[in-house]
């Protein structure tokens, strides 16, 4: 997969980041970004599938990090 847009991964950065903060942050980014991109692909035809992909691989990475962080700090 090439790299697309940075702004994507940020947002699965957000939503892990987020959840820190209350556990409903993450459950209205992720919402709002889906009808967003949703939105967009029916508008444009643009493949969204590959921006909602990035924005998980960075709720993958971000979620790994701070486990990592919690059980080896």
């Amino acid at each position: 997969m090439k790299y697309r847009n940075f702004a994507h991964y940020l947002v699965g950065v957000l939503m892990v980041l987020g959840a820190l903060i209350s556990p409903a942050i993450p459950i209205v980014l992720l919402l709002l970004f889906l009808v967003y991109e949703v939105d967009e692909d029916w508008h444009l035809y643009d493949q969204a599938y590959r921006d909602i992909l990035e924005a998980m691989i960075g709720f993958f990475v971000a979620t790994s990090a701070i486990i990592v962080w919690r059980v080896v700090l």
